[in-house]
């Protein structure tokens, strides 16, 4: 394998450097650079041919004997993150050999490693120090579409291609998803979603909004089964966390970084509260995990009752009311609700709709 260093990082690594084979199939070639990001030697690789990338935080010269095993943990921990199998990982090392440090393998490679660079100062307020593989950040530091050529490319979708043409024979992905069962609770409202244990918290957001047809006009915060913030138990990134309760949408920084497969390896259970006027909760359960070789993206396996209408109102103060007692109501304010109630019996939900736009995710 080889890992073509800028200068930079030729002088902080202290190796031999050879020249670069630019006769190697660049699917087993990285380029590599060194930068400070927020006071810390931060090492950058990004893959030649799809042009994905992680990043090694705070490295310091203590590394310098163990510096191939981090870097193939690191490229392991990037693949796995998109999607390639672990048994496709582990032959992919193999293939390609011991780490050679090279010089860079050309003026195009640099500059998309400079382009990369320029992602990772962006995410920078991002970074948890205790951690030297950011593995909340992979996914946003390679969402960006990069030039190829003559073409604009996802380098998430060009990795798994990339995969896919050099291993024709075998089945290259292998995503954890998991299947969330999620009830609107007072009411007959249900779904059960399939997503990717990689999803943050923010894409599980707009999948709710869909499910529900909610048409997110209004706050919402993701909490423990007790009504607790998640940051409790994830204490390394409260700094993310707002303390304006819900008038700066408290979470939201949180949300784009903390993955599904986070939040459920520690919960059985959480509750999506939408509306803070209203008072919408959702119970979100795990239901099951299971291995999917497709890529696949989220998808609703099972739904019942349409959900209500924004702003339809509630007639008590901090909750919806439940489902028989709308139906009995006469109040004013549950006019919305008593007309909704009486529809979603007759109304049978179309899947392929709420589907299609999941897929957008």
């Amino acid at each position: 394998m080889q890992i073509g260093c800028t200068k930079k990082l030729q002088e902080f690594l202290k190796k031999d450097i050879i020249q670069a084979d630019q006769d190697v199939d660049p699917f087993y070639t990285w380029s590599a650079s060194i930068m400070i990001v927020n006071r810390r030697r931060t090492i950058v690789v990004l893959h030649d041919e799809s042009r994905c990338g992680f990043v090694l935080y705070g490295m310091t010269s203590r590394h310098l004997r163990e510096m191939d095993c981090i870097i193939q943990d690191g490229i392991q921990d990037m693949l796995t993150a998109h999607g390639i199998s672990i048994a496709m990982v582990e032959r992919y090392l193999q293939e390609c050999g011991h780490i050679s440090y090279t010089t860079p393998r050309g003026r195009n490679t640099v500059a998309h490693l400079n382009y990369f660079c320029e992602q990772v100062t962006f995410f920078s307020e991002a970074f948890i120090p205790v951690r030297q593989f950011q593995s909340h950040l992979v996914q946003a530091l390679n969402e960006d579409l990069v030039k190829i050529g003559e073409e604009y490319v996802d380098p998430r979708e060009n990795l798994r291609e990339s995969f896919s043409e050099h291993y024709p024979e075998q089945s290259v992905l292998s995503r954890k998803m998991a299947i969330l069962d999620i009830k609107l609770l007072d009411t007959p409202c249900f779904r059960r979603l399939c997503i990717s244990s990689h999803c943050s918290l923010m894409q599980l957001h707009w999948a709710i909004q869909i499910l529900f047809s909610w048409k997110d006009a209004h706050l919402h915060v993701f909490e423990t089964e007790d009504g607790h913030s998640l940051d409790i138990d994830f204490p390394e990134y409260s700094f993310l966390m707002s303390e304006d309760d819900w008038e700066q949408s408290a979470e939201a920084e949180m949300e784009r970084y903390l993955s599904v497969g986070e939040v459920f390896e520690q919960n059985r259970i959480i509750r999506y509260v939408y509306d803070p006027g209203n008072y919408w909760i959702h119970q979100i359960a795990l239901a099951s995990w299971k291995e999917d070789a497709h890529n696949s993206k989220p998808s609703c396996i099972l739904a019942a009752v349409g959900a209500p209408l924004e702003d339809t109102g509630n007639d008590r103060d901090g909750g919806t009311s439940s489902f028989a007692t709308i139906k009995e109501s006469s109040h004013q304010k549950t006019a919305g609700l008593q007309q909704w109630a009486d529809f979603v019996g007759k109304q049978a939900l179309e899947m392929l709709p709420i589907n299609k736009a999941l897929r957008k995710l």
